[in-house]
């Protein structure tokens, strides 16, 4: 084979290397976590009308989606549990780690303490840096980006991923959790008729399992008899799948244009 032969066949081999068909198989699925809090065993909280926390969740998890997998074929959705099971939630978040989930939504309903006044309306919590060492820990041992590797724990590279890259990590995790709960809690209280309480830090160990951006609703109190009505309506679930379904695509376009090369 000549020069110009083997160039020509070396440029042609290139082209269809890196054409957009073959580009667009490598690209990584933009993976949603869901998790469906409870299930099984664990009612969860049980609601003035007697009704499990659980099956509400199940059933918001499953609505949510439905509609991102009718609606696009570049998002992965992976679900916790599809049914009414127990899931340790030491294992929901290894299932978010095995499937490099880039989002993870855990899904609940309230409940007020005896001694407190009736409550209403939804509540969003993200990771308390308090807990920082255990998500850590989740970062550097379950994250298959870093734990499948061969690290030699004496090297130089594990002593500066160890105490400069994790810590790094988090923070883009935490800063995307904050960003997602933001649209979360704007879109919850377009779609629904329950009231925002805010967005909240809290050490729930859900929140510290997954090493990825981690929120944690509870989508109104079934404590409170208009919340709980609501949310028992197939149009309540409906609507809070509605605008969980709005916030991921939103989040979804914001995380994707952050990471796009100019």
């Amino acid at each position: 084979m000549n020069k110009l032969t083997f160039f020509i066949t070396f440029y042609l081999i290139l082209i269809l290397i890196c054409s957009p068909a073959n580009l667009q198989t490598e690209k990584k699925k933009f993976t949603v976590i869901i998790d469906p809090g409870h299930g099984g065993k664990d009612p969860g909280t049980i609601g003035l009308s007697k009704i499990y926390e659980k099956d509400i969740n199940l059933s918001v998890s499953l609505k949510l989606r439905n509609y991102l997998q009718n609606k696009y074929d570049d998002i992965k959705v992976v679900m916790t549990r599809e049914k009414d099971e127990f899931i340790e939630l030491k294992e929901r978040g290894n299932i978010a780690n095995k499937n490099s989930g880039d989002l993870f939504v855990s899904i609940h309903c309230n409940y007020k303490k005896k001694e407190e006044n009736d409550k209403n309306g939804f509540e969003i919590y993200i990771s308390d840096f308090s807990r920082l060492p255990e998500a850590e820990y989740y970062t550097k041992y379950q994250n298959p980006l870093f734990s499948t590797k061969d690290w030699d724990t004496n090297s130089l590279d594990w002593i500066e991923y160890s105490s400069l890259l994790v810590p790094v990590y988090q923070n883009i995790y935490q800063r995307w959790s904050e960003r997602f709960a933001s649209i979360l809690e704007l879109e919850m209280t377009k779609n629904t008729v329950i009231l925002s309480r805010g967005i909240n830090q809290e050490g729930f160990f859900v929140l510290v399992g997954a090493s990825m951006p981690v929120v944690l609703l509870e989508s109104g109190f079934l404590s409170n008899k208009a919340d709980e009505t609501y949310l028992k309506t197939e149009k309540g679930q409906e609507d809070v799948a509605k605008a969980l379904y709005k916030s991921i695509v939103y989040y979804k376009m914001d995380y994707e244009f952050d990471k796009m090369e100019f």
